[in-house]
């Protein structure tokens, strides 16, 4: 491209910015679509960006699957039908010790119980399902955020003598019930301030009992000293925690039901499940790894937020068509309303492309001050709602969570690059038929 035709394409891309800003007011409906769907689209994904990272700390860390869970074959399927038969074996669980402890990449691990029984208190009778945990190194994998995971009461691994935490809607069943009356004490990220709550039992101690591996009924008796909450509301009300080892005084067994398993870095993922998986097939044992969202407690969330990022894509294209088809109308009225301008400019020698680029940079300039209010706009509008403190429960939760949005960078330059490209696009099909006009026929449209 010569020096001359360069300064005839700058001219003309000045003429365009002139242009919108002298008819900003015809283009005010478009710049308020643009702007609208921007934010929306931005905001839409904010909010998916947060509930991902609030469900993946969910399950990792205050859920403690860490990176990885080990289990029996067929476990996922098959343990609500036959627990036992699915169950890791005390020599199987010694060969997972002994190959964690001896792998760099190993920080720590949660073994899990899984179970089934009746808790009774006085005259109340109610069904739970559960999973006894190490608690001492649970605590751990919660780390400083989530390690005070009660409602109300003290977390298990504060109390020295044995005891038990209900979920809140068990409690209520039983009678249990929190008499907290203070200020909100639900933190930014989701947590709980780290202190005692008060609570009332109506029947401070509660019998659990269970059938063991042998067919035979045990029970045990425990005293209530926390409530908590299990995440979602069907859960809440089946949801105990106590340590392990009450557990499998309990059922009187000495095996597991899976194993989670954290690691040093996360990166290091991949690798670390191949050497696991390696050592499992030489010895021959019926294990099974699984990255911990590939496991059945949250395949089904993870899949509910795949479907709420179809809905987002959804949503943009919609938002894009809205912008295209606001950007034609515009531009074509600004097209029919300046025809006998292009007539003058093809007189003076401009060339079609020459009038084409003009348009087509009118288009892109339409979105980038669309864009830019959408952006300030997202910008402020996230600030707000992050400040406001509202909560949701989303239908299925327990308790409410506070309502948060992100600030999505790669939503923002996705949306402003698809709105640009779409904008510019439909500017340069809209005029190239006006620029093909002959020149005496556009000097004569009235």
């Amino acid at each position: 491209m010569t020096a001359q035709s360069l300064s005839v394409y700058v001219q003309m891309s000045r003429l365009a910015w002139r242009n919108v800003v002298r008819n900003w007011r015809h283009s005010l409906a478009t710049i308020l679509a643009i702007a609208s769907g921007f934010m929306a689209v931005s905001l839409f994904d904010g909010f998916l960006k947060e509930l991902h990272e609030r469900n993946v700390d969910g399950f990792t860390t205050r859920g403690m699957l860490g990176q990885l869970v080990i289990q029996k074959v067929g476990a996922n399927e098959a343990t609500a039908d036959d627990q036992w038969r699915y169950s890791i074996t005390k020599e199987e669980q010694d060969f997972i010790e002994g190959f964690l402890h001896n792998d760099p990449d190993f920080l720590r691990r949660v073994r899990f119980l899984y179970m089934v029984g009746m808790v009774n208190a006085g005259p109340y009778n109610t069904v739970f399902t559960s999973y006894a945990i190490d608690v001492k190194e649970g605590g751990e994998v919660r780390g400083d955020r989530w390690y005070w995971y009660t409602l109300a009461g003290e977390p298990l691994d504060q109390i020295k003598e044995p005891s038990i935490s209900l979920g809140m809607g068990l409690g209520h069943l039983i009678d249990c019930e929190s008499t907290y009356q203070g200020p909100s004490f639900l933190l930014e990220d989701g947590n709980y301030v780290p202190e005692k709550r008060p609570f009332v039992c109506k029947h401070p101690r509660v019998t659990l009992s269970a059938t063991t591996e042998s067919a035979q009924i045990n029970a045990i008796d425990l005293p209530v000293t926390g409530l908590f909450d299990a995440g979602f509301r069907e859960a809440d009300k089946r949801a105990i925690r106590m340590d392990l080892a009450q557990a499998q005084r309990l059922l009187d067994t000495d095996k597991i039901s899976m194993v989670s398993v954290q690691l040093k870095n996360s990166d290091h993922r991949d690798a670390f499940i191949d050497r696991l998986r390696q050592a499992i097939a030489a010895k021959g044992y019926d294990l099974q790894v699984d990255r911990w969202e590939d496991h059945p407690m949250t395949s089904y969330v993870m899949g509910g937020l795949q479907i709420l990022h179809v809905f987002r894509n959804l949503f943009m294209t919609i938002v894009v068509l809205i912008g295209v088809m606001s950007v034609a109308n515009t531009m074509m009225k600004s097209v029919n309303e300046r025809i006998r301008e292009i007539g003058t400019l093809r007189s003076l020698g401009f060339l079609r492309r020459h009038l084409v680029w003009m348009f087509s940079v009118e288009g892109a300039c339409l979105s980038l001050i669309a864009c830019a209010i959408g952006l300030v706009t997202t910008i402020v509008v996230t600030f707000v709602i992050d400040h406001m403190g509202l909560t949701y429960r989303a239908g299925i939760l327990a308790v409410p969570i506070n309502l948060k949005v992100r600030y999505s960078v790669g939503a923002w330059i996705l949306s402003a690059t698809v709105l640009g490209l779409l904008a510019t696009g439909t500017a340069w099909f809209c005029s190239r038929r006006a620029s093909r006009m002959v020149v005496a026929e556009a000097m004569r449209h009235v």
